[in-house]
């Protein structure tokens, strides 16, 4: 039970982190009208397309939804 709370926080750690720091994440989160909806759009592409990065597979779902695409800060 622990180690699921300890898995549990890290990804809420997680996500608050890349609201913060990830342009990119933060603009597709704005543009999706929930989390789930994000995630599944997630797993669906990852299911059938390989990316070489994060920024990549941000890159490419911004593509998609024809939004402006932020300058890569990292």
């Amino acid at each position: 039970a622990s180690c699921l709370a300890t898995l549990n926080i890290l990804s809420l750690l997680f996500h608050t982190l890349l609201e913060l720091l990830d342009q990119k994440y933060k603009l597709l989160r704005s543009h999706l009208p929930t989390r789930r909806t994000f995630f599944d759009d997630l797993r669906a592409l990852t299911r059938y397309m390989y990316f070489d990065s994060w920024d990549h597979l941000l890159t490419f779902m911004l593509q998609g939804l024809e939004l402006d695409i932020p300058p890569n800060t990292s």
